[in-house]
């Protein structure tokens, strides 16, 4: 009778606690709403084991685990305010980069991570990108990077095309046989410093020439996004997984049990923002704000799903074959 009583004070004690793995896709200016999303979240008090993004996912998941996502949206809110034009056709004609997407996202990660709580919140990290070493080295010159990007992004939008349609989807995988391409996944131990966290980032987020091909010495790094924009399948199979997209197509491919496991939240109504708009800083606020509002609104059904398992895993693990 006494352990009985023991263990429903635990239990007890237990009852407000909640615990999920978070993974957050990519998807430029319309992340900021897994970052909305991802704050509510944190505001609750849900214990994030695990948490895992993908090209500006990546960022989202970071800023989340440095607890500045208001700061972080103001931030960029004025950034993309003094910001006239996603494409400055002057500093084409000056040699200049015209583009300025590269600038604004590496001055608001400056900004807004904090490594020491990143490392210290005891959270493990996934980040994906797609590396690729040449196979020859005539394969570095110009006109053929220019043909790897063009190939490999023309591959993505054929493969989104035929997903959305219900029909196979395998022009990447071809293409990252054809230039030597793979999937990698940095964690806790890739995470130095902060430059090495920022370029991290990048290399995970990588579309030229909007963002530019990330290098280091012969090894190029491609968008996460390439292969796949909403990073399940690192966590535990049996863990509690939250799943923030912003399209139905993200999805296709993925396996039916590892979706049915997971409590996924995509936007209630079309978002505000274009992946790429730094123009819009009013598009940037409302894509926050609506993930917060849509998180709220299920906020109930999160709790419950996120509270669930944890009462599970004590009754598995104190009561045994008696928890039935």
């Amino acid at each position: 009778m006494e352990r009985i009583k023991n263990i429903k004070e635990k239990l007890s004690g237990m009852a407000n606690r909640y615990e999920t793995c978070l993974a957050i896709s990519g998807g430029g200016c319309k992340a900021m709403y897994g970052l909305g999303v991802g704050y509510k979240l944190r505001k609750w008090g849900i214990k994030f084991k695990e948490i895992s993004g993908v090209s500006a996912g990546a960022a989202m998941i970071l800023g989340i685990l440095s607890e500045t996502e208001e700061d972080c949206i103001e931030y960029i809110e004025e950034l993309c305010r003094r910001n006239e034009s996603n494409f400055a056709i002057t500093n084409l004609l000056k040699g200049e980069r015209p583009f300025p997407h590269e600038n604004i996202y590496r001055r608001t990660i400056r900004y807004g991570l904090d490594q020491n709580k990143i490392l210290h919140s005891g959270v493990k990290v996934h980040i994906l990108t797609v590396q690729a070493i040449p196979k020859e080295t005539s394969m570095l010159g110009v006109w053929n990077k220019a043909r790897f990007i063009s190939q490999t992004y023309q591959a993505y939008m054929q493969d989104e095309a035929n997903r959305e349609k219900g029909l196979a989807a395998n022009r990447v995988s071809e293409m990252m046989e054809k230039w030597n391409m793979k999937e990698v996944i940095y964690t806790n131990e890739d995470l130095k410093n902060p430059s090495v966290i920022e370029q991290i980032i990048l290399n995970s987020s990588s579309v030229p020439p909007v963002v530019s091909f990330q290098k280091d010495d012969n090894v190029y790094y491609l968008d996460g996004g390439l292969t796949n924009n909403l990073l399940l399948e690192p966590f535990p199979k049996e863990s509690k997984k939250i799943g923030v997209h912003y399209e139905d197509v993200t999805l296709v491919g993925k396996e039916k049990e590892l979706l049915d496991s997971t409590y996924l939240i995509r936007p209630s109504k079309k978002l505000p923002i274009k992946i790429f708009d730094y123009t819009n800083h009013v598009g940037i606020r409302d894509a926050y704000e609506l993930g917060k509002d849509d998180a709220e609104r299920q906020k109930e059904q999160i709790l419950q799903y996120c509270k669930r398992k944890l009462v599970e895993e004590f009754k598995t693990q104190y009561l045994g074959n008696d928890s039935r």
